[in-house]
């Protein structure tokens, strides 16, 4: 259809044009968002319960553990570095966490495997992002980790100060909810 369109206008044909094809693969992705296979067996912490302790990694292999996390509201935030939606996703999380009132946690993880880290530590440098963006460890990447299946990205997990999960929604439409949610839980946390 928009090949036929484009064609319709009297312009040169696009369609044998490299340009076309990222064009309209640029705009499939940023209209529908990705998702990501979801794994076949997958668990996740019940309401009301910690999440296990998990350990993910920056690019260059400094280690984020879940004992990090504790005593302060944390929001974790799944991406990909190809997606368009994860990338504004990324940057409006990177603003929304400076106007809030009370420090919280922030942090991404790229839901890529591990020899992607080098694009993943151009993603963050890039959009110059101020909170961690980490490597998942294979559990996580599988769908078998603490956070269960994360199967549509972007997706944001809102822990509480003990490391249970509060509040999950995927989009970049979640992000007023995300804000609502974290000045409501958020007032108790650590200046």
């Amino acid at each position: 259809m928009i090949f036929s369109c484009l064609n319709g206008h009297g312009s040169r044909r696009l369609g044998s044009h490299p340009a076309y094809f990222i064009w309209v693969f640029g705009f499939a992705t940023s209209s529908l968002g990705c998702s990501v296979e979801p794994a076949a067996n997958s668990i996740r912490a019940p309401g009301g319960s910690v999440l296990p302790s998990w350990v993910f990694a920056t690019p260059d292999g400094k280690a984020y553990s879940s004992d990090q996390a504790l005593g302060r509201v944390t929001i974790v935030l799944f991406v990909t570095t190809y997606d368009t939606a994860s990338q504004i996703a990324a940057t409006r999380f990177n603003s929304e966490i400076h106007s809030l009132p009370r420090r919280v946690n922030a942090l991404a993880v790229a839901l890529e495997p591990p020899n992607h880290s080098v694009l993943v530590g151009v993603f963050h440098d890039s959009l110059r992002l101020t909170y961690p963006l980490l490597m998942p460890d294979p559990a996580t990447l599988a769908g078998h980790g603490p956070f269960g299946v994360i199967d549509v990205v972007p997706t944001w997990v809102v822990l509480d100060k003990s490391g249970q999960e509060i509040w999950r929604q995927s989009g970049v439409g979640a992000i007023p909810e995300l804000r609502a949610t974290l000045l409501r839980v958020g007032a108790g946390a650590e200046k």
